[in-house]
């Protein structure tokens, strides 16, 4: 049972066409279809296809509205009408019900299946058992809600919906199995009193895909749970953010977040192109919007926040840093090994040069005599002007006495 407004169903009566009613309730706002057992008559002659639509009405008919929203005090009660237009060109009976109102995960208006005890708003409305319609009329029907008296302040939802039965005969005691299609809308009916609306978020739940490719980044999934701990009916709506990336929810293509009081709404949401840093703080923000029954505005509460963090170990990035490194060092180790070689090969360069020219400065070198063994003339040295040595004089004595006697 979703949000639509006047809806329009169609039953084919055998079973050979239950698939029809169950595609059509699948996809039409309001529609539910479910299946029991029941007992079948007939020969098994295929009934006429019964179409039929279901809308809020004043006692005149149809007055389009899309649901149904009431403003009662505990104890109250007020009257209203639903339309049920049968489209076909047969006679029909429709089963009117009423049930507990809620919100699926997939965020669509629906009401407890017959097989559902109702606990809440559904027992409040009184409303006929059935109507049959001729072909192409509508046929108005009252129904009535009635608050009980300690019933909390608040918003309480319901619906009220007509629906058709199927079947085929199984075997030779008459039982089969059939399918009930019901369309119908919502009955919101809120309670006057104290009102406390409020959000919380919770269960947050974070993890993060990461790039084995160094130069790319990696992903990061959050997931949380949006809970409706007032009184109100809530619509929210938010963004989550981390790493400097930000992304909004609902999506354009979603439906609105609308929470029922005591109800929750599992959000899950995608961040594309985090780098990894170690720990990424991740801050999640919701805005709840009380929503009204009249036409007055809408009132903001302030939003809530909260944060989480995650692990995002830059993994890819650290091991071709451990590469660079590596080479960095294998290199700086190859150079300096080199280094060492070739300062090595210069000393023994340099030894062999000193060694060589050692050798070649002894091999010029005229031993030397004792001075007591050297000729006289053969000594150096000389001595002041004017001052005579008595070697040199007897020198020159004898060098006189050799030209004399010559």
């Amino acid at each position: 049972m979703g949000s639509g407004g006047a809806l329009i169903g169609r039953c084919p009566m055998p079973w050979g066409r239950v698939w029809l009613a169950l595609s059509l309730a699948a996809g039409i706002g309001l529609g539910v279809a479910s299946e029991d057992a029941l007992a079948a008559e007939g020969d098994g002659d295929e009934p006429p296809t019964v179409s039929w639509s279901v809308a809020p009405a004043s006692a005149h008919g149809p007055d389009g509205r899309r649901w149904v929203e009431l403003e009662l005090a505990p104890g109250e009660e007020a009257t209203e009408h639903m339309a049920v237009t049968n489209l076909s060109k047969v006679e029909a009976q429709f089963t009117l019900t009423a049930a507990d109102g809620y919100f699926t995960p997939a965020g669509r208006f629906n009401m407890r299946s017959e097989t559902e005890e109702s606990t809440e708003a559904g027992t409040w409305i009184e409303i006929g058992d059935s109507v049959t319609v001729a072909p192409g009329k509508t046929t108005v029907v009252p129904f009535t809600v009635k608050v009980p008296r300690n019933a909390e302040p608040g918003d309480h939802a319901a619906g009220v919906a007509a629906a058709v039965r199927s079947g085929q005969a199984a075997g030779p005691d008459g039982a089969g199995l059939g399918v009930t299609s019901r369309f119908g809308f919502r009955v919101m009916t809120r309670v006057l009193g104290e009102l406390a609306p409020a959000l919380e978020i919770g269960d947050v739940k974070t993890s993060y895909d990461i790039a084995w490719n160094p130069v790319r980044p990696g992903r990061l999934m959050i997931g949380f749970e949006l809970a409706n701990t007032g009184n109100t009916r809530l619509t929210v709506s938010g963004f989550v953010s981390a790493g400097g990336r930000e992304v909004a929810y609902p999506q354009a293509s979603e439906l609105a977040i609308e929470l029922l009081p005591g109800e929750s709404r599992r959000i899950e949401t995608v961040l594309t192109r985090v780098w990894p840093a170690f720990r990424i703080e991740v801050t999640i923000s919701a805005d709840p919007v009380v929503l009204t029954i009249d036409d007055s505005p809408a009132v903001s509460l302030a939003p809530v926040t909260t944060t989480a963090g995650v692990w995002a170990l830059p993994w890819p990035q650290l091991i071709c840093l451990a590469g660079l490194v590596l080479i960095a060092g294998a290199i700086w180790s190859g150079r300096s090994r080199s280094k060492r070689r070739l300062a090595a090969r210069f000393a023994e360069v340099r030894a062999e040069a000193r060694a060589a020219g050692l050798a070649e400065g002894l091999a010029g070198v005229t031993p030397r005599t004792d001075p007591a063994r050297r000729p006289k003339h053969a000594r150096i040295g000389s001595e002041p002007d004017g001052a005579g040595h008595p070697d040199e004089d007897e020198d020159a004595e004898e060098g006189t006495d050799h030209v004399g006697e010559e």
